[in-house]
C-alpha cells in the first residue's frame, strides 16, 4: 500500500521555516560572537546578507537565497542557524545530498540537534538512501525515545522500506505513549492489514473514523480491508467517502479503479485510472492500464 507524504515531517519543516521567518519579521537578528567568523564580515554586512537571504526565502526564491546564505555560512561556519537555513534552501532546490550534509553539520553544532528531525532522514530518503535515512531517524529516536513524533518518523520510514514487523512495534508503542494519535493509529492499521491481522486493522482504523469520520487515510485502509474480505459494497462506500473528503488523493481513486475492473465496469475503471494519472503523473502502471482499457473500449 503506497504511503502518502509524511504529514508530520511536513509540519516539522513548516515550523522551522516559520521560526526563521519570525526572526526576520521581528527584526531580531542572531549575530555571531566576535571572532567566530573567518572572513571578518562587519555586523552591517552580515545583517545585509541576512536580510537579503530572509527576503528571498520568504518569497520562495530559493536560488537567489543561496548566495547570501552561503557567504554567511563561509564567514561563520559554526553558526547552526545559517547551516539550517542552507539545509532548507538545498531542500527546495532538490539538492538533497547537500541538504543531508548540512543537517549532519547542524547535528554536530546545534544546541538542540533534535531540530534536524525528521528533515535529516528525509534528505537521505530523497536520495534513495534508505539505510542512511533509517539510521538518521534512529539517532533522532535515541535523543527522544518516548517521543510520539520520533516513534512515528522511524516507524513510517521502516514501513516504507518493508520492515513492517519493526514498524508495527513502533507504531504500537507510540499509541501507548500517545493514545488516539491518528497518524500512529493509521500507520498501525496499515501494518496490520499487510500482516493479515484484519480484526485489529479494522478496530484501529475504525477508532480513527469514530473521532474523524472523514479521515481519508483511515477510509482508504477500511476500503482496502473490506475489499480483501470480499465486502465489495462496503469497500466502495468507504472509498467513495474518502474521495468525497479528499478528491486529490490518488490512492483512493486507484483502489476504486481496481474495484471497477473487478466488476468489469469499463467506464468507471477508465474514469478512475484517468483521475489517478492526473494526480500522479509518475504512476506508469496506471498510465499503461488506462491506455489498455481505452483501447478495449474502442
Amino acid at each position: 500500500m503506497p504511503l502518502r507524504p509524511n504529514s508530520k515531517a511536513t509540519a516539522a519543516r513548516v515550523a522551522m521555516i516559520a521560526a526563521a521567518l519570525g526572526v526576520f519579521s521581528w527584526g531580531v537578528y542572531w549575530m555571531p560572537a566576535p571572532g567566530s567568523g573567518k572572513s571578518g564580515l562587519s555586523p552591517e554586512k552580515a545583517r545585509a546578507l541576512h536580510d537579503k537571504g530572509a527576503v528571498m526565502r520568504r518569497y520562495g526564491n530559493w536560488m537567489r537565497a543561496l548566495p547570501p546564505t552561503l557567504e554567511l555560512h563561509e564567514a561563520y561556519p559554526e553558526s547552526h542557524i545559517y547551516i539550517a537555513e542552507l539545509a532548507e534552501i538545498y531542500h527546495h532546490l532538490s539538492r538533497y545530498r547537500e541538504e543531508a550534509a548540512m543537517w549532519e553539520a547542524f547535528w554536530m553544532r546545534a544546541p538542540l540537534p533534535i531540530e534536524a528531525c525528521p528533515q535529516i532522514g528525509d534528505a537521505y530518503r530523497l536520495q534513495g538512501l534508505a539505510k542512511q535515512a533509517i539510521g538518521a531517524l534512529e539517532r533522532c529516536l535515541a535523543l527522544e525515545p518516548e517521543s510520539p513524533d520520533q516513534l512515528f518518523y522511524l516507524a513510517h520510514e521502516l514501513e516504507r522500506n518493508g520492515d513492517i514487523e519493526r514498524a508495527g512495534a513502533l507504531y504500537a508503542h507510540g499509541l501507548v505513549v500517545k493514545p488516539g494519535d491518528p497518524d500512529l493509529a493509521i500507520g498501525l492499521a496499515r501494518v496490520r492489514l499487510r500482516q493479515g491481522k484484519y480484526a485489529e486493522c479494522g478496530a484501529v482504523a475504525g477508532s480513527v473514523i469514530e473521532h474523524t469520520p472523514n479521515n481519508p487515510d483511515a477510509l482508504l485502509v477500511l476500503g482496502l480491508l473490506a475489499t480483501r474480505q470480499g465486502h465489495r459494497a462496503e469497500a466502495k462506500n468507504y472509498l467513495e467517502r474518502g474521495v468525497h473528503a479528499a478528491d486529490g488523493y490518488a490512492d483512493l481513486h486507484l483502489a476504486l479503479a481496481n474495484l471497477a475492473e473487478q466488476d468489469a465496469n469499463l467506464d468507471a475503471a477508465i474514469f478512475q485510472y484517468r483521475r489517478v494519472t492526473e494526480l500522479d503523473k509518475s504512476n506508469s502502471e496506471a498510465v499503461e492500464k488506462l491506455q489498455m482499457l481505452e483501447r478495449a473500449r474502442r
